[in-house]
């Protein structure tokens, strides 16, 4: 296995026990969606690496390109999306996050990215507020 491909997926899985960590503050059950995420994705880059320790390449260090840091740029919007919800709020952070790592990943259609978003929002409030009766982590905007 190369160096990098081990290094990215202890990274992750870092990332994730963070983020497990920061979501025992909040409250209300609220932890619940981050915290099943997280495991999730512990568990999956447990079973990548498991299944794919044999057919990882090595990366020439002359092919690094802007191309192989989104994944990680894509990480550290996540880690700052699950710090900002306590202080914005989840709906202002859910908006900032959603609209930055859309445009990190190319999406040049500002008009479906809003479109998107204003379908999400309520269906998020909706399904959290209405259906499973836990409150949102609210901060100073929203």
């Amino acid at each position: 296995m190369s160096k990098i491909l081990l290094f990215r997926s202890i990274f992750v899985i870092l990332i994730c026990f963070f983020v497990i960590f920061i979501s025992k503050n909040y409250d209300n059950y609220a932890n619940l969606l981050p915290t099943f995420c997280a495991t999730a994705i512990i568990i999956f880059s447990i079973l990548d690496f498991i299944q794919n320790k044999n057919t990882y390449r090595f990366i020439k260090k002359d092919k690094i390109n802007i191309k192989y840091l989104k994944p990680y740029l894509v990480i550290l919007l996540s880690v700052g999306y699950v710090c900002l919800i306590i202080t914005l709020g989840f709906f202002t952070s859910t908006l900032l996050y959603f609209i930055f790592t859309s445009i990190l990943l190319g999406v040049k259609n500002y008009k479906s990215i809003f479109i998107t978003l204003i379908i999400i929002i309520p269906l998020m409030y909706s399904f959290f507020e209405i259906f499973l009766q836990t409150r949102l982590p609210k901060g100073f905007l929203i």
